[in-house]
């Protein structure tokens, strides 16, 4: 889930990091014309990582680091289990590295690829029912370190005239994650049964990829949603032209 608020961040960063009259001089602009634009943007974006971490206030980008979360409800119960997790925090996610990133102007589309070296995670925890053929129950805090987690973006947009004004619009946004290693550990469940709980955390943990492959999607899928609409509210500030200037 921390890698789709990074994608969502760096869509932002490669439409509206542009502008050289709107842009700080922090900010590489890259033009629109120019032949290793996918270049020019991914030593952007780059450049960019530690005041990512600290936070952009005139771009309305919160700090990565922390990233907090919040709440969010994973699994519905639909599957068998019902995951809800609160006071979600995330350290870690200014580390990540662009491994692939292809720009094009003509088909109006961007597709990149970025990987999460490590990742550390802490908050509460609420589940019910089974994953693994065991039956899971318990709430408290938990910590999860992540590592090598992949996302792959697909961005889709249009260009439309708004009072004689041409702005880019957001037909797609598009969002994969594929797991990678690590380790969670869940407190208190079942009551606090010291025995139960060290089984499941170990079961979990020697099953990580199976594991999070059954929370990942509806993880995407939500967080794809509500990048959606922070990518588009920053898009309507700003014309076609100021984004990516001749």
């Amino acid at each position: 889930m921390q890698s789709a608020y990074i994608v969502a961040a760096l869509t932002i960063c490669f439409l509206g990091f542009s502008s050289a009259g709107n842009m700080p001089d922090y900010i590489k602009v890259c033009h629109r014309n120019d032949p290793e634009l996918s270049k020019c943007l991914k030593t952007s974006v780059h450049n960019l990582r530690p005041y990512l971490a600290n936070g952009i206030t005139e771009l309305n980008l919160p700090p990565l680091e922390p990233l907090y979360i919040g709440d969010l409800n994973i699994l519905d119960g639909s599957n068998g289990l019902t995951v809800q997790a609160k006071k979600l925090n995330i350290i870690g996610a200014s580390n990540f590295e662009i491994t692939r990133l292809r720009a094009s102007m003509e088909k109006q589309r961007f597709d990149f690829e970025l990987i999460l070296p490590h990742l550390h995670g802490d908050g509460l925890y609420e589940l019910n029912g089974n994953i693994l053929a065991l039956p899971l129950k318990g709430s408290g805090p938990f910590t999860g370190n992540f590592t090598n987690f992949i996302a792959y973006v697909r961005v889709q947009y249009d260009i439309k005239n708004v009072n004689n004004l041409e702005y880019l619009h957001l037909k797609e946004f598009a969002l994969k994650i594929r797991t990678g290693k690590g380790s969670l550990k869940l407190e208190n469940l079942f009551n606090g049964d010291k025995v139960l709980g060290d089984v499941i955390n170990d079961t979990i943990n020697q099953n990580f990829e199976v594991f999070t492959n059954e929370v990942i999607a509806p993880i995407a899928r939500a967080l794809e949603e509500k990048f959606r609409v922070i990518t588009t509210k920053i898009l309507e500030n700003f014309t076609y032209s100021e984004l990516f200037p001749l």
